[in-house]
């Protein structure tokens, strides 16, 4: 300490004979050594805008989803150490763990590639796949596959699960269905009977297309019914595959797979088949958008019930295609179902008339069938035009799927289960309903009444 003391005062003593011999002295901001650097301060504006920019950057983990990814990694992990993951190619159970974790970030990667914590901990997880020599290629965990052996995995946990723009309300759905001969309800609930006979798309947007084919049924005239359905789930390389996957009904032909024979694809099984009556129903369900599709083979004919989020139905909004669920029917393609019943309401006799069952009749049934509103008359309809009595399961499967998809929907039934033909189609004759007598009754009977007086 003494020597380094004697050193500076040394020091000194040289500066100030420099000084009096006339140099000029050093700056203040002179080096003077690496022990006493100095730089002119920062601008507390600056300062603010430096500390603003890295809070951004570090504390963006769930805005970009590495939270859902953290989950994802622990549930896996736990799954791991219990003993329930077994890869097939040697590698040790944490390998899944880690390449699960990986393959959420990447499908993160959009809305996190600016976040730093995201950067580091994706070069992290691959730094301990090379140390526990893991494959790049191989198997992530497959939540479906435990779910059986106690293990409860929450849908917000697994990759590619939807998630609203509109985070704070909750998801708002909208339903359509087609059925029978055929009837339909669109995304907007409006009630519809038409002819459309032939190739028609149903809901079309960025992420899948659905298509029917109606043929006429045989031996009755005009009335159609689906006879064919396809469903297109276009490309998506990071929720579902990164080629077009098909799926295709067809008469006496309800496939429990794809086309490809898979049953599901994507990330956690994002798209997925599950077969709830072989050969009579099956529901498609995808999670990247949850979209549930419920298809029933009754008889020859299909059903087809959808459920889907508000918003993605609005992206279908801007594609020209004559989409039936979004724009309904063509105009010209529509039938007055309303007319059809309160014409054909007096033919008691088959044989005087070209209908197929007397409307009484039609009406037991479809009342047996527990069907009511828009599905009691749709019933109706069909038994009249067909036959058919296939088309009242039809129409009772169809008002229980969009009930079961959208419990609502009850709340806007009337639980009406009669032909009211004054609603229907009012006659030009007068007749009474619920006590009440028009004014034009009144009136007619009026001027009988005056006439015969003047004629008496």
């Amino acid at each position: 300490m003494f020597v380094i003391l004697k050193q500076r005062a040394k020091s000194r003593e040289y500066r100030s004979e420099r000084s009096s011999a006339g140099r000029v002295e050093p700056s203040v901001h002179e080096w003077k050594g690496m022990a006493s650097l100095s730089y002119p301060p920062m601008p507390p504006i600056l300062s603010l805008v430096v500390i603003f920019i890295l809070v951004y950057l570090i504390d963006t983990s769930n805005a970009c989803g590495m939270q859902l990814c953290y989950d994802r990694w622990r549930t896996a992990a736990s799954a791991a150490d219990n003993g329930l993951i077994k890869p097939p190619n040697g590698e040790i159970p944490a390998c899944v763990a880690h390449r699960t974790h990986l393959f959420c970030l990447i499908a993160e990667e959009l809305n996190c590639r600016t976040n730093l914590q995201y950067q580091m901990t994706k070069r992290g997880i691959i730094h301990k796949m090379k140390n526990d020599k893991c494959y790049e290629g191989g198997d992530v965990f497959n939540a479906s596959a435990v779910m059986d052996k106690g293990i409860i995995i929450r849908p917000n946990n697994l990759i590619c699960t939807f998630r609203s723009k509109y985070d704070k309300t909750p998801i708002k759905y909208q339903h359509c269905g087609l059925f029978g001969d055929p009837h339909l309800r669109t995304f907007k609930d409006e009630f519809q009977t038409c002819k459309v006979e032939g190739a028609w798309s149903l809901v079309q947007n960025k992420y899948i297309m659905i298509m029917v084919t109606n043929n006429p049924v045989k031996d009755h005239g005009a009335a159609t019914a689906t006879s064919k359905l396809t469903v297109v789930i276009k490309k998506n390389e990071d929720c579902a595959s990164h080629d077009f996957v098909t799926y295709r009904a067809r008469t006496n032909y309800l496939p429990g797979t794809f086309e490809n024979g898979r049953s599901d694809v994507g990330p956690d099984k994002s798209v997925a088949i599950q077969v709830m009556e072989p050969g009579k129903h099956v529901e498609i369900y995808l999670r990247f958008i949850d979209t549930t599709i419920r298809v029933r083979q009754i008889g020859r004919y299909f059903t087809f019930a959808i459920k889907m989020p508000q918003e993605i139905v609005e992206q279908s909004l801007g594609d020209d295609t004559q989409q039936l669920c979004v724009q309904g029917c063509p105009e010209q393609e529509q039938i007055n179902y309303k007319k059809y019943l309160a014409e054909k309401r007096k033919i008691m006799d088959l044989n005087q008339g070209d209908i197929a069952m007397t409307s009484e009749r039609a009406s037991e049934l479809c009342r047996q069938s527990q069907v009511v509103d828009f599905y009691f008359d749709s019933c109706v309809f069909d038994l009249m035009t067909t036959g058919d009595e296939n088309f009242t399961i039809a129409a009772h499967q169809l008002l229980e799927d969009l009930t079961e998809l959208s419990p609502d929907i009850v709340k806007t039934q009337e639980n009406r289960t009669y032909l009211n033909y004054e609603e229907i189609h009012p006659s030009s004759g007068c007749r009474l309903k619920s006590n009440f007598i028009p004014w034009t009754c009144a009136l007619a009977v009026l001027l009988c009444f005056l006439f015969d007086q003047r004629n008496s």
